[in-house]
């Protein structure tokens, strides 16, 4: 039986279980089996599987924070759902490609007043004079501390860098 409102449900369930959700949450593992089983079927609207009791607390808890909270977006949803469909065909998700800028591309950053300006060259990242192998090198010696290349420079999203590539097809 299809869940019909989610709203409707939070609420019920509010009603039913006074106190916020990180206390709702807390209360789990005080439940007895039955009343876990019976509050999945609240919450789920069918039978719970055979699980063990960690999992049903963990898997009520999801419950409970997805209904109040929100659930996952489509793109998260989609992504999982690509992740299962390749460890079915091939074992395991592969890694991501590396994604890299094509050569020439010229980052600039001002920082505490300073202008740093990186170019990308077919073996790395010039800067200063010197060749570094990533982004991240050249903002850890710009900062002195561990910061990502790629945020530091402002490139947030691959998706949107101009001027990069992968071995597939431009991103531009």
């Amino acid at each position: 039986m299809p869940v019909s409102d989610p709203q409707n449900q939070t609420q019920g369930l509010m009603m039913k279980k006074k106190g916020t959700l990180a206390a709702q949450i807390a209360g789990l593992p005080k439940l007895s089996t039955i009343e876990m089983r019976r509050l999945w079927r609240e919450l789920y609207e069918r039978e719970p599987p055979k699980l063990s009791r960690l999992l049903l607390i963990q898997k009520l808890a999801w419950r409970i924070q997805e209904l109040t909270l929100g659930g996952l977006d489509e793109e998260t949803h989609r992504a999982i759902n690509q992740g299962i469909s390749q460890i079915g065909r091939k074992g395991a998700i592969p890694k991501p490609r590396k994604v890299k800028p094509r050569t020439g591309v010229t980052f600039e950053r001002l920082w505490n007043g300073c202008t740093y300006t990186v170019i990308t060259q077919e073996n790395g990242f010039e800067y200063d004079g010197d060749i570094y192998k990533s982004l991240t090198a050249v903002a850890r010696k710009i900062t002195g501390t561990h910061t990502s290349g790629p945020r530091f420079f402002g490139l947030k999203d691959q998706k949107t860098m101009v001027g990069w590539n992968d071995t597939e097809k431009e991103k531009v």
